[in-house]
């Protein structure tokens, strides 16, 4: 942003007293980074330094209103900083009189009903988990408007991360925000390091099935008051060695069907029709009869991630980024985060982000300011750091080395939406050898064959409505090892079975091998 917007609010700073904001949106960390920045991120400071010019051009276009809807928590300090120190920056920079809104995670419904009535904004979105562009509700992104409107974002991404997995019978319909690891994720399990240390594992030693329950019930034993389990939704995979063959592809929580990624040929299974999900069922009911699963997962779900947040928890469904993840120092300075994988599967990669923004279909006319918006997020350190961590000196200070300070609890844009290696810095307590290892994390992956495929749920709307909702009832609880599996399977299969299941995955596998065709061989 200009040196005179940065000069004018520490002025304010300066003549008003500070108010420190209470609450998060997100992790809660105190110290998030240190000192080690990429050095890819000369090339994207290379690239900004190539578009200042560009920039200034950007901010004589004229004045235009846009809405931008995160999914989160919208704290005290974080709606002070959206409506203040965010918004006159943009103003400034790119004569966009922008509005940030944060809505709970699973407002699906409303957001959707929100695009198909008309509504101008733009929202957090991920093209294969959702169907929101099949049906009409989203802006098309010309592709030929990405070079020009988004040098510094492209930059930041990285040669190896395109727009590919955001495309739709070759239209774009979001932008890719981010440039991390995205494989494995939801295959590995997220697990307290400072434990197993004191347990005497090491996380390569926790590879069965086995050597996990054996440390579950010896965490349970030392800390009989601290949660086993965190999350139970993507379960499955990270079982999924002692459950299917092969290597489960990796899409949604609910999914109905699956791929063997390991087997040649476009084969959609019905998951909970199969030996897989019983197996499953068999394994998290008895870590609830083991006391590893609580029961407040289905009726207080909040509660499992304050456990986590103030480190009374052993576990999760992880991702790449716990590797280097100082979120948990805040409660426990003696807390880190390791990787755990169970089994033989390969390790699978189904996009190259983690979510993007798509801009509603009334609002086409200004794709290309939403497109500046974007670039400018990503232009340099500098707006990055504004983006993630707030203002420096009031919200975040940088230690002597190098490492950021946050001053206020509060989330801003949220560090893992955002988070791009060129800008990452790293907590001095993280080994360089870890350092590596996330960075390389994707270097083994393979492409799911799932990848860029999005499943246009039209045809079988009404199938979708009703299995969603037996799904909810009956299939969780039964997934989640609360209810027996044996006693009640039949009478939910048929009950799925008269919903639509069938022509579900009919449906299903007709689009998929329509689209294995075009793109897979």
């Amino acid at each position: 942003m200009r040196k005179r917007v940065l000069a004018l609010v520490m002025g304010l700073m300066m003549s008003a007293s500070v108010l420190a904001g209470c609450g998060t949106g997100g992790t809660g960390e105190n110290t998030e980074a240190a000192a080690s920045v990429s050095a890819e991120s000369t090339a994207a400071e290379s690239t900004a330094a190539q578009s200042t010019e560009g920039a200034a051009d950007t901010a004589d276009k004229e004045l235009v209103d846009l809405r931008l809807i995160f999914y989160g928590d919208m704290s005290s300090r974080r709606e002070e900083f959206f409506k203040n120190e965010f918004h006159d920056a943009v103003l400034e920079d790119l004569n966009i009189n922008l509005t940030v809104e944060f809505l709970p995670w699973g407002s699906d419904t409303n957001v959707s009903t929100m695009l198909a009535s008309g509504e101008r904004f733009a929202v957090e979105y991920i093209v294969s988990n959702y169907d929101w562009h099949t049906k009409g509700y989203l802006a098309e992104i010309d592709e030929s408007l990405l070079e020009t409107h988004l040098p510094d974002l492209i930059a930041t991404r990285g040669e190896n991360n395109g727009f590919e997995c955001t495309k739709y019978n070759g239209k774009i319909y979001a932008v890719p925000f981010g440039n991390k690891p995205y494989a494995g994720s939801m295959q590995y399990f997220d697990v307290r390091g400072d434990i197993l240390d004191e347990l005497g594992y090491k996380s390569a030693d926790v590879n069965t099935l086995e050597k996990l329950e054996e440390v579950m019930a010896l965490c349970k034993e030392k800390y009989p008051d601290m949660r086993t389990v965190m999350n139970l939704d993507f379960l499955p995979y990270a079982l999924w060695s002692y459950c299917g063959e092969g290597t489960r592809s990796v899409n949604e929580a609910n999914d109905f069907v699956y791929v063997n990624e390991e087997e040649e040929g476009d084969t959609v299974y019905s998951y909970f029709e199969s030996d897989a999900f019983k197996k499953l069922c068999e394994i998290t009911s008895r870590w609830v009869e083991l006391g590893y699963i609580n029961k407040d997962l289905i009726t207080n779900p909040s509660q499992s991630d304050a456990d986590w947040n103030a480190a009374n928890c052993l576990s999760r469904n992880g991702m790449p980024g716990s590797l280097i993840s100082s979120s948990l120092k805040t409660a426990d300075p003696d807390a880190y985060e390791t990787m755990v994988k169970i089994g033989d599967q390969k390790k699978v990669k189904n996009k190259d982000y983690d979510w993007g923004i798509a801009i509603s279909a009334a609002d086409q006319e200004n794709v290309s300011r939403w497109l500046d918006l974007f670039n400018w997020m990503y232009k340099d350190q500098e707006h990055f750091n504004f983006c993630v961590y707030g203002v420096e000196g009031k919200d975040y200070e940088i230690n002597e080395d190098g490492s950021i300070n946050k001053l206020v609890s509060d989330s801003f844009i949220d560090s893992w939406f955002m988070e791009a290696i060129p800008y990452n810095v790293y907590d001095s307590s993280i080994p360089q050898e870890t350092i590596e290892e996330y960075e390389h994390f994707d270097d083994d992956a393979i492409f799911s064959k799932l990848t860029g495929f999005s499943f246009d749920t039209k045809p079988v709307a009404t199938e979708v409505a009703m299995l969603t909702s037996i799904y909810d009832e009956k299939l969780k609880p039964m997934a989640w090892g609360f209810l027996d599996y044996d006693e009640n399977i039949d009478a939910v299969i048929a009950e799925l079975k008269a919903a639509g299941l069938d022509n579900y995955i009919a449906e299903y596998q007709k689009q998929f091998s329509e689209f294995y065709a075009q793109n897979k061989q």
